[in-house]
């Protein structure tokens, strides 16, 4: 599916997608995303329902996940464990910066 960049939907923070808008938002359909969940890779915001909900800031790892899977041929298992040794490589370089910035630097 090709996107139509004409066509421009606005999403703030707040803004709750079912799983079939971010299928449709991501490029991902509906199984590979449950999987992710399975995996832990997403997390509804209302996991004990039926239809799930997502946090729209959801839709930002969905489609690096899909990135992924296009472009490095990664299939769903693989796209999770990427996804998360990509959060960890970011809290640790958050930390790193923080440890940085409480050194004082000698000019």
């Amino acid at each position: 599916m090709q996107a139509d960049y004409r066509d421009v939907t606005w999403l703030t923070q707040w803004q709750r997608l079912s799983m079939g808008e971010l299928s449709m938002y991501s490029g991902l359909p509906e199984a590979e995303l449950a999987e992710l969940v399975d995996y832990g890779v997403l997390v509804p915001t209302n996991p004990m329902e039926t239809q799930w909900a997502f946090g729209a800031d959801c839709l930002c790892r969905v489609r690096k996940a899909k990135r992924m899977r296009d472009e490095l041929e990664l299939d769903t298992h693989a796209m999770a464990l990427a996804i998360m040794l990509l959060d960890r490589i970011e809290e640790l370089e958050a930390r790193v910066a923080a440890c940085q910035s409480a050194i004082p630097r000698h000019s």
